[in-house]
Formats: structure tokens, sequence, C-alpha cells
């Protein structure tokens, strides 16, 4: 059986020899492979993350975009609501409760408004500021002082977050210097 023996070790020290060199390229590919799927995930992973940045970016600029058009829409209920209040009609004592009943819707949308972030413009001074007010009417000025002031505020203005949502629409006051109103291209 020495002999049997012998030849089964040698057997087995030949196969041993066989099997290293695949095993060990099986094991090659395996990591190979492996490093391949780790990439390939690495490169998924950052597609997937850049995707979802783009889709929350769009999101929330369409949420923002759509948004704007109701708060233009509810300003220009404010604007129509309040323009209704200051008609001669409705100022008539006869028509204090309709009176009253509109300055109440009129308040409600302030509140809306407010809710969302959304307030009244609060100009400091009675000079005109282009950061928040637009000229959309010019009227003579009496003097030189009075040159570049704001006569008459036609339309409120509303700021959200610290940002103009819409600028304070104005009549400015222009001196020519005879008293005639003067007219800029």
């Amino acid at each position: 059986m020495d002999a049997g023996q012998g030849r089964m070790d040698d057997d087995t020290i030949g196969l041993a020899d066989v099997q290293t060199p695949c095993i060990h390229e099986k094991l090659d590919v395996l990591i190979a492979m492996f490093e391949e799927k780790i990439e390939y995930d690495e490169a998924k992973d950052k597609a997937f993350n850049k995707l979802y940045e783009e889709l929350d970016m769009f999101k929330n600029d369409f949420v923002d975009r759509r948004m704007k058009e109701v708060y233009a829409d509810l300003l220009l209920l404010y604007d129509n609501i309040k323009s209704y209040i200051s008609r001669d009609d409705v100022q008539a004592p006869e028509n204090e409760v309709a009176r009253e009943c509109l300055e109440y819707v009129l308040e409600e949308v302030l509140e809306v408004l407010y809710r969302r972030g959304i307030e009244r413009m609060a100009c400091e001074s009675d000079a005109f500021d282009p950061q928040c007010q637009r000229a959309v009417r010019m009227e003579r000025a009496n003097s030189p002082g009075e040159d570049g002031k704001v006569v008459k505020v036609m339309k409120d203005g509303f700021i959200k977050d610290d940002k103009v949502l819409r600028h304070q629409m104005v009549a400015v006051a222009r001196w020519d210097g005879d008293g005639h109103e003067r007219v800029d291209d």
C-alpha cells in the first residue's frame, strides 16, 4: 500500500498543482468582477444623486413659479378690492355696511398673504426709491424741492423673504425749472 499511497500522494500533489492556478485565475476573475460591480454601483449612485438634485431643483422652481402666479392673482384681488372701496359710491354713508365688509375682505387677503410670508412694503421716505418703487406717472412739481418726491401711491408694493415681489407703483413729481412737467425719454 505504500506504493498505492505514494501514488495517491503523488496524484494529490499533482492535482493540487493543477487546481491552484485554476483557483487563482477564478479568484482574479471574481475580484475583477467585484471591482467592476463596485465601479458600476458608484457611477450609478453618482448618476442617481445628480438626477435627484436636478429633480429637486425642478420641483422647487416649479412650485415657486406656480406660487408666484397665485400670489399675482391675490395681489390683483387686493388691488381690485382696494380700488372698489375708494369709489365715491362705496364711500357714501348709506353704503357703510358694504364698505366695512369689503374692508374686512381686504384685511383677510392681507392675512392670507402674510401667512405666506408676503407683506406690504413700507418705503422709508417720500423720495422716489427705484429699489422698491416703479414710477408709472409723472406729475408737475410746484417747486424744485418737490422734484423726485412721490406724489401718490397707486398700488402697494409687496415683499416676500426680503425680496421685492411687486414694486410699489407711484406717481412722481418732476421739476423742469419753469414749473412745467419735464418728460424724460
